[in-house]
Parts: C-alpha cells; sequence; structure tokens
C-alpha cells in the first residue's frame, strides 16, 4: 500500500512539473491563449485530482471572472496563478522528502529567562 502511495505521490508531483514548465515556457514567450489553456484545463485538472479545492477555484476563476481590461490585468492573474502552482509544487515536495513530520516545524525550544541573562556581557544593563 505505501509503495502504490509512494507511486502516486510521485506521478503527481511529475504532473504537476510538466504543467509548471508549460506555464513558464508560454509566460515567457508571452502565449496568452497557451496560458489561458492551461491556467484553466491542466492546472485546474490536477488540482481536483489532488482535491486541491482552493488551487482548481483560482485556476477556473481565471476564465469565468470579468473579462480583463488589459493584457497587463490578465498576465497579472497568470502571474499568480503560476505562484499558486509553484507554492503546490513546494508542499508536494515537502511532503515527499519528510511523510511523516509533514506540517511540523523542527525549531529548537525557546531560550529560558535565565540563560539570555546570563549570556549578556557583564558590566552592561540592558
Amino acid at each position: 500500500m505505501l509503495h502504490c502511495t509512494m507511486d502516486d505521490s510521485a506521478s503527481a508531483r511529475l504532473a504537476l512539473e510538466d504543467v509548471l514548465a508549460a506555464l513558464w515556457h508560454s509566460r515567457r514567450s508571452g502565449d496568452i491563449g497557451r496560458l489561458a489553456h492551461l491556467g484553466d484545463c491542466e492546472v485546474q485538472r490536477w488540482a481536483r485530482a489532488r482535491c486541491d479545492d482552493v488551487l482548481a477555484a483560482h485556476a477556473r476563476a481565471l476564465l469565468t471572472d470579468s473579462p480583463y481590461r488589459t493584457r497587463q490585468e490578465f498576465m497579472f492573474a497568470i502571474d499568480r496563478l503560476i505562484a499558486e502552482v509553484e507554492h503546490a509544487h513546494v508542499r508536494l515536495v515537502s511532503y515527499d522528502q519528510h511523510p511523516s513530520g509533514f506540517g511540523q516545524l523542527d525549531a529548537p525550544p525557546a531560550p529560558s529567562p535565565a540563560s539570555l541573562a546570563s549570556s549578556q556581557p557583564r558590566g552592561r544593563r540592558a
């Protein structure tokens, strides 16, 4: 069962990397039609398959929201969507690398007030 889950996670990561590469290439070349297709269809399909409702809603809103007044306004919306897809990729890679500790921070405990007081140089008062 774990092996199956790992394969699913790896294939989801690879599929997302393909979508990201296509988004980056289309963004660099300024291909608005391709960006609209990728945002509406490919990102939305990947997000629904991974049950990421927020990302799916943002991808759907790319074309269902009111018409964009300028090309720059649409490109700004695309840039926000690309940033969200990049964030989903980071979350997915982080989960793949540390599945048991996902969502937990490994921060050291906070220093005690006594240790802070003893670490200040003598002769000076804070």
